[in-house]
């Protein structure tokens, strides 16, 4: 039996046609995908808001201008980017060329003055980012506030200034809030469908079993009529070409994920090692569904194999593959149609890598798991029933 395997693996791997959808395709798709989500997640990071000050003589030494000088500062924490002007003119000139979203200056008094432009929609229409504009806002805002608690202490409790603990104390709206994360890696928005492609990619596999099934097949291939006239009964000769075929499935998809891990850069939450045992269960649910389908009567091969196209493309676009559209679809018909979700298993794959990137724990990717293995047992039941019917009155 082991001769038959290696026998049988080593005609999987020569058969070139097979490599094209279940390897090249996917390598292909996440190439293109990687172009296309380079700046996605980066939109999502704060930068730090263009800003123009008004450098003239009474900004040079005033408190607002150190305040405004610590913001700009490089760092994690930057808040601003302050580019000098001249005179306001100079500035808004500036601000209208889109060069940066405000404007920054102080009047001889020191209290600090805020230029902006009119606020738009965020529909696509020209403009500045509302969250920038309220960002300036709010430095200007904060500074007149806490000038004027200072004087406000100045005047009641001069002493009070003598304490400095007493003053960061004022200041310090307090720690009051906590960051906490209620996922378990920082959320992206394009890493879902990498996932998802990692179902098209694990059901297009399903090409290899396919091929394997009609090479047992005395009606579709001079292999299959050698193999029925030899000693080896139908029963083992279908085990080992299942089992070849899942070798080379699950050999694709980890060239795959190695590919998408490491050169496309697309984050699995540090659990490489339980990411490959879910390809190890897509890729025998991939292995079921092409016995599935090779086993359909009074088909030929390249009428399965089209089927077989079809099906996997048509689950993808439920499994939200092809665009932010077809995601959102694909979350309605989980939240409203939980079953149908449930027998998808192109969205049964996309899923168990996300439980991975985002719970803590793995209950939800067991789960997933199971479901796999409880549908590749449904279709493995299937394609035995149609295997046990098929009569051949020559060969």
């Amino acid at each position: 039996m082991g001769t038959m395997l290696v026998d049988t693996f080593k005609v999987l791997v020569r058969e070139k046609g097979l490599f094209v959808w279940a390897l090249a395709f996917p390598l292909i798709l996440s190439t293109i995908f990687m172009f296309m989500f380079a700046n996605l997640d980066k939109a999502a990071q704060f930068d730090p808001v263009p800003t123009a000050v008004v450098a003239n003589a009474n900004w040079e030494g005033s408190d607002f201008a150190q305040v405004v000088e610590r913001l700009s500062t490089a760092g994690e924490d930057q808040l601003l980017e302050s580019r000098a002007y001249s005179t306001w003119q100079q500035a808004q000139e500036a601000l209208l060329a889109g060069e940066v979203t405000g404007v920054l200056s102080v009047d001889e008094h020191g209290i600090p003055k805020v230029g902006l432009a009119p606020a738009v929609a965020t529909d696509g229409g020209t403009g500045y980012d509302n969250i920038d504009r309220t960002i300036l806002e709010t430095v200007a805002t904060a500074f007149v506030r806490d000038r004027d608690l200072i004087a406000a202490v100045a005047r009641e409790n001069p002493a009070a200034l003598t304490d400095p603990e007493a003053i960061e104390r004022a200041f310090d709206g307090g720690n009051v809030t906590k960051e906490a994360s209620l996922t378990h890696s920082e959320p992206r928005e394009t890493v879902r469908f990498y996932y998802a492609l990692f179902g098209m990619a694990a059901l297009f596999g399903a090409q290899i079993s396919l091929f394997a099934v009609c090479q047992t097949q005395p009606n579709l291939s001079p292999v299959g009529a050698r193999r029925a006239l030899g000693a080896v009964g139908r029963g083992r000769t279908l085990a080992v070409a299942l089992l070849a075929s899942w070798l080379v499935g699950f050999g694709c998809l980890v060239v795959t994920f190695l590919y998408i891990r490491f050169v496309v850069g697309v984050d699995f939450g540090g659990r490489e090692a339980a990411s490959v045992v879910g390809l190890a269960a897509a890729s025998l649910l991939a292995c079921a569904l092409g016995s599935a389908l090779g086993a359909l009567p009074k088909v030929d091969a390249q009428g399965k194999a089209g089927i077989l196209t079809g099906i996997v493309c048509l689950l993808s676009l439920f499994a939200g593959l092809y665009g932010e559209p077809c995601m959102q679809l694909a979350d309605a018909i989980a939240r409203d149609w939980p079953l149908l979700a449930a027998i998808n298993p192109a969205k049964v794959i996309c899923d168990m890598f996300y439980s991975l990137y985002y719970y803590d724990g793995l209950a939800m990717f067991g789960q997933k798991i199971a479901l796999l293995m409880a549908l590749a047992a449904a279709l493995f039941a299937i394609a035995a029933v149609f295997m046990r019917r098929q009569r051949y009155g020559s060969i």
